[in-house]
């Protein structure tokens, strides 16, 4: 857990840096330097370095959520021990914060402490939904689906609130498909169909990180200031 913390630590650093223009990082391009007149100017590549960054950044951050997640889900459905599964919340909580700390780098704490809340009760949401399939019990499923699709819906809003660019309803869209990949993967793994669990798994992984290009995106169009 103390190697994830670190890990979480590190991206929050480099968004930080970004945003107050310290990022040397990846030097994306850097090998592109050329003296005609057809070169990228300076302040291009600079702008793709950032961009680049920030990217690489939250899809960081993003994947792990879906890993944390999958590990808690696992963890529910093989009925592990009370300290396993504490210690898998606790990565999945920490990256929780995590990303909306990194919400707050960039827009500030307001923006950071609106998404706080609905993300961290999306993952608790998530985690019942888990135990309802452990269970086998269909109604303690429904339950937890309601409360996700309340939670998806305030974390969209929130970042519609700050990132304009980004469709409120789209990216609600895209979460419940993101939260139906996992739920499906718990399913699957429940009855024993570990090669389906493992490749919606990857599913997940490659859907998400799609959302962090637009996020990316989204954040640059926001903040150009930012990106010069």
């Amino acid at each position: 857990m103390e190697h994830t913390n670190s890990k979480a630590g590190m991206i929050i650093g480099i968004i930080v840096a970004l945003v107050i223009g310290m990022g040397g990082g990846y030097a994306i391009g850097k090998s592109m330097q050329s003296n005609d007149n057809t070169s990228m100017s300076q302040d291009t590549k600079t702008t793709i370095n950032k961009t680049g960054e920030l990217n690489v950044a939250l899809d960081g951050l993003l994947r792990e959520h879906v890993t944390t997640s999958l590990a808690v889900t696992r963890t529910i459905v093989d009925g592990g021990s009370t300290e396993k599964l504490a210690g898998a919340e606790a990565a999945q909580t920490a990256n929780a914060v995590n990303i909306a700390k990194a919400v707050g780098s960039i827009y500030g704490e307001d923006a950071q402490k609106a998404i706080t809340t609905p993300f961290v009760e999306h993952i608790t949401n998530s985690n019942n939904y888990a135990k309802a399939v452990a269970a086998n019990d269909a109604s303690a499923k429904e339950m937890s689906l309601t409360a996700l699709r309340t939670n998806l819906r305030q974390v969209a809003d929130v970042f519609n609130s700050v990132i304009p660019s980004v469709s409120s309803d789209a990216l609600y869209e895209a979460l419940n498909a993101h939260e139906t990949l996992l739920n499906d993967s718990a399913e699957a793994y429940q009855a024993g169909d570990y090669t389906k669990a493992y490749q919606l798994e990857s599913e997940a992984l490659t859907q998400i990180s799609g959302g962090a290009t637009v996020l990316t995106n989204g954040i640059v169009a926001s903040k150009p200031d930012m990106y010069k």
